[in-house]
């Protein structure tokens, strides 16, 4: 009797079921806390350090082509015939503390260049004729006299061949006399074609790496705050998930995570947008766009919600393109559109492995294809173009029409109707072209306070603009 009594089970009583069930809810915040805070975290991450790529290439880039363009700048300057003298006769020579006066004027001119100067290459080494005087910036960096002969430093010696027979070399970064340096040369020619010396300018690596301290600082104070944004939003999004059922929590928890990444979304968005000063709330109309076409094709609503995120970032490349491109108020040259156009594939190659969400790379990659073929940046035909992509396409051609810049007010409303109907099957696929005119009859697209008025200019032109502008 005594021993039944033992062995027999203590029943649960409301309270022990409660305390069980509030555990592993507890269990399931913890979790939902961690998994959120590091895909937040990788995400951040991530993004940022692309920036900082970036934006150190950018840097290097300006710098060098900044120092290409004072060396041949440099180089129209110096008399070919008188190079020689000028070895010999120093500042006696005709002609020497004139040029060498223009070539500190150049100098002065130029933001980043640390050193300029002329050297002759021979076998025994460079053979100084200008090297002008930085004001003691330096210490222990010497000021060469014509006829001053130094040896080769070590980072240039594999190059010495090509230097010897008159030829062009890629820039040299090296860290010696004269510093960390980044050096380039440019040969000048005589009516010959005989190299007769070069022009050489030194880049100082060291401002390139404060600028990009600078840089790393900001991004890093940014992803900081953006992080304890979203931790502070997660922590409430864990703390409501606590207050309801468990069915009721797992459907809540879903749309959180929707605006969750539709917030996450927005703010990269709008990081877009702040950079391209003529094309602001280009993200968010093209996005809602999308999301009224995809919703008049007849997708479900999960379908609208995550085309309109992949909208929101079909142009995050442009964080990459310089400002001094992206910005150029005129009419951008050949070479300046190819880098416009790289958008496509620096969007695509910093979302594409975001496993979140594995469809978002596409709408940033494939917007500036055709169905014809004649897009870029894969040539890709037809159907090959992801779906999301052929939708925002024509949202995108729409936008970029009918919104007005600082530069030039919007195209007229019937006007733009008409290209968007014009390209399509060509330059937009022609069910979503169809599925926007069905809209453009119900009365939606067109502004609220437009009253027929907007550009009438040549189609022609308006083409060429919208291909440099989107």
């Amino acid at each position: 009797m005594h021993m039944s009594k033992m062995n027999k089970q203590v029943p649960e009583t409301p309270e022990t079921i409660d305390d069980s069930y509030e555990k592993r809810r507890k269990t399931r915040r913890i979790r939902l806390m961690f998994t959120l805070t590091i895909l937040v975290l990788l995400l951040t991450i991530g993004i940022s350090a692309f920036s900082v790529i970036l934006y150190t290439n950018r840097i290097k880039t300006e710098r060098i082509e900044m120092a290409e363009g004072i060396t041949q700048l440099a180089s129209t300057f110096l008399d070919t015939d008188q190079i020689q003298t000028y070895l010999t006769k120093s500042e006696n020579a005709p002609g020497y503390i004139q040029t060498k006066q223009t070539l500190y004027r150049i100098k002065e001119n130029a933001f980043g260049i640390e050193y300029l100067y002329v050297l002759q290459i021979k076998e025994d080494g460079c053979h100084f004729i200008f090297d002008l005087d930085t004001n003691n910036t330096n210490e222990g960096v010497p000021v060469y006299k014509p006829g001053d002969v130094v040896s080769f430093e070590d980072a240039f010696k594999p190059y010495v061949p090509q230097l010897l027979e008159g030829k062009k070399i890629e820039p040299i970064e090296s860290n010696d006399v004269s510093g960390w340096v980044l050096t380039i040369y440019h040969p000048c020619y005589d009516e010959q074609g005989n190299c007769i010396c070069y022009v050489g300018a030194d880049i100082s690596m060291t401002d390139v790496r404060d600028d990009v301290r600078l840089f790393v600082i900001q991004v890093s104070l940014v992803s900081a705050l953006f992080l304890i944004l979203i931790l502070i939003v997660a922590a409430k999004l864990s703390h409501h998930y606590r207050m309801v059922s468990e069915w009721e929590a797992l459907e809540k928890k879903q749309e959180q995570s929707k605006q969750l990444i539709r917030e996450i979304v927005t703010a990269f968005s709008k990081t877009v947008d702040m950079k391209d000063k003529y094309t602001n709330g280009h993200s968010f109309r093209v996005a809602r766009y999308t999301a009224m076409l995809t919703k008049e094709l007849g997708y479900d609503e999960d379908t609208v919600e995550k085309y309109y995120n992949i909208a929101l970032l079909h142009d995050i490349g442009k964080i990459g393109i310089p400002e001094e491109v992206l910005n150029k108020p005129g009419k951008l040259t050949d070479e300046e559109f190819a880098v416009i156009k790289s958008h496509t594939i620096l969007g695509q190659h910093a979302l594409k492995d975001i496993g979140i969400m594995p469809d978002l790379a596409q709408g940033a990659g494939a917007h500036h294809e055709r169905p014809d073929g004649k897009g870029y940046p894969n040539g890709l035909k037809g159907d090959e173009i992801p779906r999301v992509a052929q939708i925002i396409a024509v949202a995108d051609t729409f936008d970029a029409m009918y919104s007005n810049r600082p530069y030039r007010k919007r195209m007229n409303f019937d006007k733009a109707v008409s290209i968007i109907k014009e390209v399509s099957g060509t330059q937009l696929t022609s069910d979503v072209v169809e599925a926007f005119l069905h809209l453009v009859k119900k009365g939606e697209f067109r502004a609220a306070d437009d009253h027929g008025e907007g550009s009438m200019e040549d189609i022609n032109n308006i083409r060429k603009k919208n291909d440099d502008e989107t």
